[in-house]
């Protein structure tokens, strides 16, 4: 998994709706490049424009509740963001992962701390959070070692390819 984030804080509320990380009109757009452009556009007109690779996205809770897209996170991926929320059900989580993001599930004391325009590092990997603008840092629970892998190979069909090529090079070395 791509370990070590460091960035702003783009910090959200509770309740964020999947068809508010991208609009439903851009359904049938599957291009990362374009998608990126309407990632939270509604909520924060900024961000497509100014966030960079290694910011995080920090939510509060019933993250991506609606709809199940991949789209959010594509667009994710493409902009190199990660994801702390607070909660987020069993579908947005598995696309996140399924898609590359890296992503830690933190809870309510943390999400508190962590302010909108903060500069964070974050270790994904073990789980470590640093606010650096505040001097604070938390600990949370890591993505499983199996999950963390998906991720780290950029995502679940990366990862599936990695290891039938892994296989084949095991049968043709027999």
């Amino acid at each position: 998994m791509t370990a070590g984030f460091q960035g702003r804080c783009w910090r959200f509320g509770d309740d964020l709706a999947s068809d508010q990380l991208i609009p439903p009109q851009h359904v049938f757009e599957y291009d990362p490049t374009v998608l990126r452009r309407h990632l939270l556009a509604e909520v924060r007109p900024e961000l497509p424009e100014r966030a960079q690779p290694g910011d995080v996205l920090v939510t509060g809770r019933n993250f991506a509740n609606g709809s199940h897209h991949s789209h959010p996170f594509l667009a994710m991926k493409e902009m190199g963001v990660g994801l702390i929320c607070q909660t987020v059900s069993r579908g947005p989580f598995r696309l996140a992962v399924f898609v590359g993001v890296p992503l830690l599930v933190a809870g309510p004391e943390v999400i508190a701390e962590l302010n909108d325009g903060d500069t964070l590092r974050v270790d994904f990997a073990a789980g470590r959070i640093a606010d650096e603008t505040t001097g604070r840092e938390f600990q949370v629970e890591p993505l499983s070692p199996f999950l963390q892998d998906i991720v780290a190979a950029g995502g679940g069909l990366s990862h599936a390819r990695a290891l039938l090529e892994a296989e084949g090079s095991a049968h043709a070395e027999r």
